[in-house]
């Protein structure tokens, strides 16, 4: 019996930055591309939101040095925060993960996005140092 991948496709990439309106100006110069939506969430992050095709991609200015985004910044400067992977069934899949010994984070191993979306998160001391999010859902606008 063949298992199919759990994995299906890039739901989102998440960038951190130190400006987010010099990457906006960044994307539409060379790419031509505008963002879907530019949000200031109230735990401290600017967000610049783009849709590619089934893909998106966040890239976000932490402006709380605390906060996970804000960290991340500090320790390895901008880059790719995480990657996001669309999958299907996602409570199936974290009970799955779970039992195969993978810490998720938050009680239930289950978020719920301020973008419309479910995911989970294996904590990076589970996969070898590399943050895994798992999402189910559509983005919201």
């Amino acid at each position: 019996m063949k298992t199919e991948p759990l994995l299906k496709y890039v739901h989102h990439v998440h960038y951190v930055v130190h400006n987010r309106d010099d990457m906006v100006e960044y994307m539409e110069k060379n790419f031509n591309m505008k963002p879907s939506r530019v949000v200031e969430y109230s735990n401290g992050n600017k967000d610049a939101l783009y849709d590619v095709g089934e893909t998106h991609i966040q890239i976000t200015e932490p402006t709380n040095p605390a906060n996970g985004a804000g960290r991340h910044l500090a320790k390895h400067g901008p880059g790719v925060f995480h990657v996001a992977w669309g999958i299907a069934d996602i409570d199936k899949a974290a009970k799955e993960l779970a039992a195969k010994g993978n810490k998720l984070r938050g009680e239930t191993g289950l978020t719920n996005s301020s973008r419309g979306y479910v995911a989970a998160n294996i904590n990076p001391e589970s996969s070898h140092g590399l943050w895994f999010q798992l999402a189910e859902g559509q983005h919201t606008r």
